[in-house]
């Protein structure tokens, strides 16, 4: 898949925005999926999901560790391929509570704008045992060349810096995906048997 088509989707399904910690992010990384908790509001949008809905993602303030700045902003967009519960979803040694995230979805692909080609791809849990410098040196490298507010503001495509999820009008979401198209490159990260490729 191209960002041209990407873009096409975005037209036909319009974008949404979903938040989280750059701890959070990295998991992405690592396994093209992202949790929801299960509050009334996110299980309504969760249900609603469909393949092929398109994902710009907002990286907010760390929670995790609180004594690092980091950036914060729109750091890539996804195309998302599958929905599952998963109930009882492990502990991951690292940050998250075991089944704190049950609702979930997969991505096919993701453009990442940071410098992703310098993070180990591996669990969170094995960076955490090498330490917390490898963390913070891996969630500088992601959240490198964010979406920032301000040009967000100035572009008039400033998303809501709260909630887990929510819908970008149709409006901002043109001038979004052409901020977004400054920023991304070819070729991106994929989720399909090589066989599919």
């Amino acid at each position: 898949m191209q960002f041209k088509d990407l873009q096409k989707y975005s037209e036909e399904n319009g974008i949404m925005k979903i938040t989280g910690p750059p701890c959070d992010w990295l998991k992405t990384l690592n396994t093209f999926s992202w949790g929801f908790r299960r509050y009334e509001r996110t299980e309504k949008a969760w249900q609603a999901f469909k393949k092929f809905d398109v994902f710009v993602f907002h990286s907010m303030k760390q929670e995790y560790l609180p004594d690092v700045s980091l950036p914060t902003g729109i750091i890539g967009i996804g195309l998302m391929s599958k929905k599952e519960v998963i109930e009882n979803d492990p502990f991951d040694e690292a940050f998250t509570p075991e089944g704190l995230r049950p609702l979930k979805i997969y991505f096919s692909d993701m453009w990442l704008f940071g410098d992703i080609s310098d993070i180990t791809n591996e669990p969170i849990s094995a960076k955490k045992e090498r330490g917390i410098s490898t963390i913070v040196k891996d969630l500088a490298d992601l959240t490198d060349n964010a979406i920032s507010f301000s040009t967000m503001k100035l572009n008039n495509c400033l998303i809501p810096t709260q909630g887990a999820v929510s819908t970008v009008s149709h409006d901002k979401a043109e001038n979004l995906m052409r901020l977004i198209s400054e920023k991304i490159s070819e070729p991106h990260l994929t989720n399909y048997p090589s066989s599919q490729k």
